[in-house]
């Protein structure tokens, strides 16, 4: 489940070992200098949502627009408005679930852009209506993009090519290339978004794979049927499922991008699994007045909670989303990148949990 991690200052560094000028760099350029995972660069905030870029995502974009400069490849003038088309389509989509998130009341102010993608970390509220609209307005925005690219396409005589096969978008490339005569590159930026959009919206919504969009929305619908936990323990295992086969299609079509895409949705759902199964244990062995982490449904077998068994439960409840905030960050950046006083948190609540 999407949970709003523990927020930080914007302006101040959160400790680096060691000291020194190189260390006083890191501190003031990235975000979590002690974990390269974890290495972002903020672009900017507006909204009060905060957007910060992926060192690994420049070093890749960059790469990606070196390799197409020779002229067996495909182009700079081509390459170039694919990747900005894509920059800017992600972040859209981003900001769609966050104003989602919002929408139903929940929390969103954070935005991190990664080389397979964006992550829009939220906290809707606990309910899987909510979650499945925050969901749902990333692809939202998508779907209403494509109306706007269709009817610039036909304005600019370009309604050929609205229809294309997307398995081989360079016949369309060629097709426009063919044709265009002045104003090619403005033509073949306006067609990248028209169809870098029609992919973003198709993978999201075909790839039923966690933590994407398509997976998320199987969460919640299950969420709905058969309760929370249930739903995200079967949406992790037709996740890893997906993923295993996405790895397969990314290696025998030599793409290194969906290569990268499951390897990033198995590793989530492992975690997400990993995440699971500890509450399950924790909840096994945890003591207190609820018996263990579903409070509510304890507390609803009770005729008449008293005063005291009511402050316990709201005491348990508030320690189960300080947990699950740290084990979000954990899965995102590993667990160096907590602080002493997350440490601490987690193993206070932990040692509680089991009893000691």
């Amino acid at each position: 489940m999407p949970r709003k991690p523990p927020q930080f200052d914007e302006d101040k560094p959160r400790g680096f070992a060691g000291g020194g000028g190189a260390a006083r760099f890191f501190e003031r350029i990235f975000e979590n200098p002690q974990n390269p995972l974890g290495w972002t660069l903020k672009m900017f905030s507006v909204w009060g949502i905060t957007v910060r870029l992926h060192l690994i995502t420049v070093i890749y974009l960059v790469g990606l627009l070196v390799w197409s400069i020779p002229a067996s490849h495909m182009g700079f003038l081509f390459k170039a408005p694919a990747l900005l088309a894509l920059f800017g389509l992600v972040l859209l989509h981003e900001f769609g679930h966050c104003f989602a998130c919002r929408m139903v009341g929940g929390e969103a102010d954070r935005i991190v852009m990664l080389p397979w993608g964006g992550l829009a970390l939220t906290q809707p509220p606990p309910h899987w209506k909510a979650h499945l609209i925050t969901t749902i307005g990333g692809p939202a925005v998508n779907l209403l993009i494509v109306p706007v690219t269709v009817a610039a396409l036909f304005t600019f005589g370009m309604g050929d090519v609205v229809l294309f096969n997307p398995l081989r978008p360079s016949d369309t490339l060629a097709q426009i290339h063919a044709s265009a005569g002045a104003g090619l590159v403005a033509k073949v930026a306006l067609w990248w978004i028209h169809a870098i959009n029609l992919y973003l919206l198709g993978f999201n919504l075909l790839l039923v794979m966690y933590p994407f969009d398509g997976g998320r929305i199987c969460q919640a619908l299950l969420w709905s049927k058969m309760g929370e936990r249930r739903a995200a323990e079967i949406a992790t295992s037709v996740g890893l499922a997906g993923g295993v086969v996405l790895a397969g299609i990314a290696l025998f079509t030599e793409s290194v991008l969906l290569l990268m895409i499951a390897l990033f949705g198995i590793g989530s759902c492992w975690l997400e699994r990993r995440r699971l199964r500890g509450e399950i244990d924790i909840a096994a062995e945890g003591v207190g007045v609820a018996g263990g982490w579903n409070t509510s449904s304890a507390l609803e077998e009770e005729s008449g909670p008293s005063r005291a068994e009511v402050k316990a439960a709201e005491e348990a409840e508030r320690e189960q989303e300080e947990l699950d905030s740290l084990l979000e960050k954990i899965a995102a950046n590993g667990i160096a990148s907590l602080s002493r006083g997350e440490r601490k948190t987690l193993d206070r609540i932990s040692k509680k949990k089991r009893g000691e």
